[in-house]
């Protein structure tokens, strides 16, 4: 009768000798996860070092292959393994160099000496505070993300057995709550915007493109990418209402440069706004403005840059917040005519709408990031007069409730 196989993944009996006058040899027969039985041998000064010794190697033992990632392997070679699968991934482009920049700049320097084997989820959560202490818990959730993919890959090479960034606890950012521009406020800041642009200033001229960029944003609450991904073929003003497609938007690329995404930042985003007369007739004058200028525009943008290649979103953001700073609206950024755009159509068309028209696929998203609490009482007095027992609509109320029925009915 043939003995019945060692578990996988279990060794023998452990059988020492004495090598030479100062070494001593431990082995023991190990059962692999590919079924085949293997002799496993190690070394040490006396008998019990070298058991001890064998039975280190053995726990640690993973199958013979020519596998990528195996326990031995240093995580900065298992991101190589990672960013590889990233490129391929059909994640977003913003997103494969958000996730690229993370590695290079975050996990390789500061765990990339730590092997697959040896990395605990103390090792990992140990990482990530020092990420919360240093950067903050925005950044920590990213580098968390990339670690928990990066682990599946190892998952899937048997270099480890559980994922050690599993039931780590990150603390979230607090969000402010949104403060939105209404139209008093918006047109007091466009009347000093506009000074503002009109001022001689040294060198370089002032741009003269911030108060339109405001009035599209706040008008149709566009993302600023959105906005300069728009093509004039994307605006049809002769339709009825005058409508423009959303389904691209403008990114910056690994090497510092910006391009313009075939799509949104999210499927939702691919949407169609419409254009409030004004703005039809500001878009009208600066399609003919375009027309006339010496200016190339080989995209055909509705708001390209001053050389007509593709507009930074973060050089506008920077331009803009030297102009809020001078006009005494510090706290206002490109974001906030988002806000504003959707704090009145939340409180006139109702949250469903304001999501729709931000692109968002959760309404409760916009209502918590985006919509304005009321800073003011709701006058309900019309409503809840019915409550009042002087009213004469209550008596009349009163009279017309039916008696309850007797038993006896």
């Amino acid at each position: 009768m043939s003995r019945n196989p060692l578990p996988l993944g279990t060794w023998g009996v452990i059988h020492t000798a004495k090598a030479t006058d100062k070494s001593w040899r431990a082995r023991a027969k190990y059962r692999d996860l590919d079924g085949k039985t293997r002799k496993v041998e190690a070394w040490g000064p006396s008998a019990a070092a070298a058991r001890r010794n064998l039975q280190i190697k053995l726990q640690s033992r993973q199958t013979p292959r020519s596998a990528l990632v195996t326990s031995s392997t240093k995580i900065s070679s298992l991101a190589d393994v990672f960013l590889a699968e990233l490129e391929s991934s059909d994640k977003a482009s913003r997103t494969k160099d958000k996730y690229a920049h993370t590695v290079t700049k975050y996990i390789s320097p500061q765990i990339g000496s730590v092997r697959v084997g040896e990395t605990t989820s103390g090792v990992v959560d140990h990482f990530i505070r020092n990420v919360v202490e240093a950067v903050g818990p925005a950044t920590a959730r990213t580098c968390a993300a990339v670690l928990s993919w990066m682990f599946k890959i190892a998952l899937r090479h048997d270099a480890v057995s559980i994922n050690p960034v599993l039931g780590l606890s990150i603390p979230k950012s607090r969000a402010a709550k949104p403060q939105a521009l209404d139209p008093e406020q918006f047109t007091d800041m466009r009347t000093k915007l506009l000074a503002w642009e009109r001022e001689p200033a040294l060198g370089r001229s002032r741009t003269q493109e911030l108060h339109e960029i405001a009035d599209f944003l706040v008008n149709t609450g566009l993302r600023a990418g959105e906005l300069f991904a728009l093509m004039w073929t994307d605006i049809d003003l002769d339709a009825d209402p005058p409508t423009a497609h959303v389904h691209a938007t403008v990114i910056r690329t690994s090497t510092g440069g910006v391009t313009i995404q075939d799509h949104p930042k999210s499927e939702h985003g691919i949407r169609y706004v419409t254009i409030p007369p004004n703005l039809v007739t500001a878009l009208r004058d600066r399609r003919a403005r375009q027309d006339s200028s010496d200016t190339s525009n080989p995209l055909d943008l509705v708001f390209p840059s001053s050389t007509g290649t593709v507009c930074d979103p973060n050089n506008v953001g920077k331009t803009w917040r030297k102009a809020a700073d001078a006009i005494g609206y510090s706290w206002v950024t490109l974001k906030t005519f988002r806000k504003a755009n959707a704090t009145l159509i939340a409180r006139t068309m109702g949250a469903e709408t304001a999501a729709y028209q931000a692109g968002h696929s959760k309404v409760s998203m916009t209502r918590k990031h985006y919509v304005e609490e009321y800073k003011e009482a709701i006058d309900t007095r019309a409503v809840l007069s019915a409550f009042d027992a002087a009213n004469p609509g209550f008596k009349a109320l009163a009279r017309e409730k039916p008696a309850p029925k007797s038993d006896f009915d």
